[in-house]
């Protein structure tokens, strides 16, 4: 029971993670210039070389987040 509910907080943490390294990433891209701009403002915001990758990172986040959800739920509902 404690493991269970320690994955699901896990599980909230990572998603929205995930959904704000998407969205930063979405900011950065529409909102810069160039690739130049681009390229400084992920480093200097998201860690990354590039919107793009800090999107990949982030969408890999939410589906981690979600199955980690998913094998909590069905920890839960199991009558053992």
């Amino acid at each position: 029971m404690f493991f269970t509910r320690v994955g699901k907080i896990i599980a909230h943490v990572i998603f929205w993670v995930g959904v704000i390294r998407v969205g930063t990433g979405f900011l950065i891209a529409f909102g810069a210039p160039d690739m130049e701009s681009n390229a400084l403002a992920s480093r200097r915001y998201l860690a990354a070389a590039t919107s793009g990758e800090a999107i990949n990172e982030g969408g890999i986040a939410i589906l981690l987040a979600v199955v980690i959800g998913v094998l909590c739920e069905i920890n839960s509902n199991s009558k053992v």
